[in-house]
């Protein structure tokens, strides 16, 4: 649990350092010994992902025009040709990368359906954080890119981050958000019913610490940093929690950057979200 707090203001900075609950701690990671493996691909990530399938639709809106595109993607356990990701500013460029397999998509446009074709890609796990949160990237690539109505998806390659859990490990956190909040609520409690009594201000701090309030809110902003957003998680193979959504972004190089010889720039276009197609722990032919 958390330090018994100080009621000294100055050593509130000092406790947060020293502030070092089970949720904070950093997972140990066992990678196992496996050709491409690296740190940056992590062992319980890599063969919960492996060979997984995800209907995956791009949603790109512009001006109020709208571009769905539905196809399906599966995280190969096979490396990608070229070796590494190089990827730069927001994505790692030391971390091999797998072969991600993406099916051509489509979408209905004003004459009929109309086939986007998709090339495979390269997906990667980073590590999980303090929270057994693990970012996942992966790109792929549109060689002719597709517009509807103004909303566009540029040619070339694209680039997805979203996220996934051990659901274990994420039952775990949300269970001790909730009992930090659960605290919170209390303390706030507490303290209108000081206010009501009048009590002096040191009978107030006595009854209810400031620093026990900022050390909770504290631990709670880092808890709740990793955890899913709205659109939630879906489940995947081996208690993998797979978030629903994430980005779509593209890079935009120019002048300024010198065409990405300095740094790249990425601008988000849109979102995705998933769906999966292959049930969990199902084999793949």
């Amino acid at each position: 649990g958390l330090p018994t707090p100080s009621h000294t203001p100055h050593m509130l900075s000092a406790q947060l350092l020293a502030l070092q609950p089970h949720a904070l701690s950093t997972p140990a990671l066992t990678p196992k010994t496996r050709r491409g493996s690296s740190f940056w691909s992590e062992a319980w990530t890599e063969p919960l992902l492996f060979q997984s399938a995800w209907r995956m639709t791009l949603d790109i809106q512009s001006g109020g025009a709208r571009l769905a595109v539905p196809l399906e993607i599966t995280f190969s356990d096979e490396p990608v040709a070229s070796g590494d990701f190089r990827w730069t500013v927001e994505e790692p460029t030391c971390c091999p990368a797998r072969r991600l397999l993406a099916s051509a998509g489509a979408f209905v446009g004003p004459k009929g359906e109309v086939s986007v074709e998709a090339r495979p890609g390269g997906w990667l796990a980073e590590p999980p954080d303090r929270c057994g949160r693990s970012a996942l990237r992966f790109y792929i690539d549109f060689p002719d890119g597709a517009q509807r109505n103004g909303a566009a998806l540029p040619p070339g390659r694209a680039f997805f981050r979203a996220a996934c859990w051990d659901g274990a490990q994420l039952r775990q956190f949300e269970a001790e958000a909730a009992a930090v909040r659960a605290e919170l609520d209390a303390l706030g409690a507490a303290a209108e019913a000081s206010a009501s009594l009048g009590l002096s201000a040191e009978r107030a701090e006595a009854a209810v610490p400031s620093e026990r309030r900022q050390l909770l809110e504290y631990q709670l902003e880092i808890i709740e940093r990793s955890m899913p957003d709205e659109r939630g998680v879906l489940p995947g193979p081996g208690d993998l929690q797979m978030a629903a959504g994430g980005e779509l972004s593209i890079k935009t190089d120019g002048v300024a950057n010198m065409w990405g010889l300095i740094s790249s720039n990425f601008d988000t276009i849109g979102g995705f979200s998933f769906a999966p197609i292959r049930p969990a722990g199902a084999e793949v032919s």
